[in-house]
């Protein structure tokens, strides 16, 4: 491998040498304002010269973290949000309503009619971890005041997180109610 030597670049010297704070502006913070921007363009120079030489050395190495942040970007554009989960809950409780009661799939109407429950209660609720979202329900709502709410040993534990929780969105679906949905209008 070639040793790359490290020199301040031309511009960067270029940059200094016609830039002088007049002495009553020495000591001040103005100095170590300017000292600070100053050091920041060069870093991020720098940064950006060193990003080019690893690229010229290893581009499969550049490719592959290329797709992946590209890949988890375009992920985290597609997550569903909260809204989203609304918008189809309200779509598929429409398709659902115009199908006779005969021939809906008792399942679907079961897993819409306790996501409503839960919405009712107040006891539903969105997070997100940036590419993957959750809807999970709690036991009691943000307003309830009840000791079960304050005390931290009836609270649930961490492992009863997935026992909880409602969907997944991912790629723009809400995933379980999308499969538990698909035949609303096949009564098994």
């Amino acid at each position: 491998m070639l040793k790359v030597i490290r020199k301040t670049p031309t511009f960067v010297i270029n940059v200094q040498s016609k830039i002088k704070l007049p002495d009553k502006l020495k000591g001040t913070i103005v100095e170590k304002w300017a000292n600070y921007w100053k050091n920041l363009v060069i870093d991020y120079r720098q940064m950006f010269q060193d990003l080019r030489t690893d690229i010229q050395e290893d581009p499969r190495k550049a490719l592959l973290w290329t797709t992946g942040i590209a890949t988890l970007y375009a992920l985290a554009e597609n997550n569903p949000s909260e809204i989203d989960f609304k918008d189809n809950l309200r779509r598929i409780t429409n398709n659902v309503i115009l199908v006779s009661e005969d021939c809906r799939n008792p399942k679907a109407v079961e897993h819409i009619h306790y996501i409503q429950r839960c919405y009712n209660e107040d006891v539903i609720h969105y997070g997100t971890l940036g590419i993957v979202s959750f809807m999970y329900t709690s036991e009691l709502n943000d307003s309830c005041d009840l000791y079960k709410a304050h005390c931290s040993y009836l609270k649930p534990s961490y492992f009863s997180i997935f026992s909880r929780i409602v969907d997944v969105g991912f790629m723009g679906k809400w995933w379980n109610t999308y499969i538990k949905t698909t035949n609303y209008d096949v009564n098994v």
